[in-house]
């Protein structure tokens, strides 16, 4: 899976018109509901004073395509009413491009917007939205979509990052799959990465189409979480170099959860209402001793062990007499019974405003 770029809306002064079947009418006697396709709603009736836009499709799924394949469409439009039908503007994700359509239909007429999609900087799902601003009073905007899924020259499978977890003594791994779809074969020339914490091993799974790649999280290496990139050279002209996060996260024997408390920002009234957990956990062994502090004045701890005898359950409250407006700032101090880990700090962090 290969993330999406951001996309944004483009407005076109010049007129357009989309499909959209929709109409909040009330039915006449002898009347009956029609929508071709089943998408949207349209009556048979006699036209209405005004103009009346029927669009018959209303969203447009082009599948799965290669990236830099350009894709068209036309949606149709139709004027079903008694006077001229003016489209004012069209607004639509990009890089979707209108390029041709009609500025006014008069009553009866119908005509096409013609829509096109450069995939070539695109990777993975895209859902298009397209508005258009019509004269008719019951529907001033009508909606339509664009959508589908664009397979990049280069496939990083199951997504460009690694999340790597492991305890000390362990360490961890985790693969992603390079995945060629370039008609030339693809050459993996060089795995770069400027982290010790890991080591990254590359596997062949089918000569120039189809490689995977391991991150490696070292058992004893420095604790605790970190991000990284790693490179990836390759022999794609297209895409020459890869980049793909590695998130590592290397447990201690004695560690906590959350590592970090933060309150973020409270209204005074509110303070007696809080209640946050926080855990702490040793691996192997079930004689774990630990008694907590702090020096946030107004926390309170209170804690209890856990029955398997390896962490501990803390509930943290505030004490609305003892917080004073303004910014927490501060530690939670967790004294064990681990030769190795005698102690571990969580540092404390928040804000207290007016009512």
């Amino acid at each position: 899976m290969i993330s999406r770029p951001k996309g944004g809306l483009v407005f076109f002064a010049a007129s357009s018109l989309i499909p959209f079947c929709f109409s909040q009418h009330t039915v006449p006697p002898g009347a009956r509901d029609f929508c071709p396709a089943g998408i949207g709603l349209a009556l048979l009736v006699a036209p209405r004073e005004g103009p009346k836009a029927v669009f018959p499709e209303v969203r447009f799924v082009f599948g799965e395509v290669r990236s830099g394949v350009v894709v068209e469409h036309d949606f149709v439009v139709k004027n079903a009413g008694s006077a001229s039908l003016v489209i004012q503007k069209v607004s639509m994700t990009t890089p979707l491009v209108v390029t041709r359509m009609p500025r006014e239909l008069a009553p009866g007429a119908e005509d096409r917007i013609h829509f096109k999609l450069d995939t070539t900087n695109l990777a993975g799902k895209f859902e298009g939205a397209i508005l258009v601003f019509l004269n008719e009073p019951e529907l001033p905007q009508a909606e339509l979509s664009f959508a589908g899924s664009v397979v990049p020259a280069i496939e990083l499978s199951p997504m460009p990052a690694f999340f790597v977890a492991g305890e000390r003594g362990r360490g961890g791994r985790a693969a992603i799959e390079i995945v060629n779809h370039e008609t030339e074969p693809l050459q993996i020339e060089k795995v770069e990465h400027p982290s010790e914490r890991f080591t990254t091993e590359l596997e062949t799974l089918e000569r120039g189409q189809h490689y995977r790649l391991t991150l490696v999280l070292k058992p004893n290496g420095p604790g605790g979480k970190v991000s990284d990139t790693i490179v990836v050279r390759t022999s794609s002209q297209r895409m020459p170099v890869l980049r793909v996060a590695a998130n590592t996260y290397l447990f201690e024997r004695v560690r906590t959860f959350p590592d970090v408390l933060d309150l973020g920002t409270l209204r005074a009234g509110d303070v007696g209402r809080v209640a946050l957990t926080l855990m702490v956990y040793r691996e192997g062994g079930s004689n774990f001793h630990a008694r907590l502090s702090t020096d946030v004045a107004g926390l309170n701890l209170k804690w209890e062990q856990g029955p398997k005898g390896d962490r501990y359950q803390t509930t943290i409250t505030l004490i609305p007499e003892k917080i004073r407006i303004g910014s927490i700032k501060g530690s939670i101090f967790i004294d064990t019974n681990d030769p190795e880990f005698p102690k571990v700090i969580v540092p404390v962090y928040g804000q207290i405003v007016e009512r």
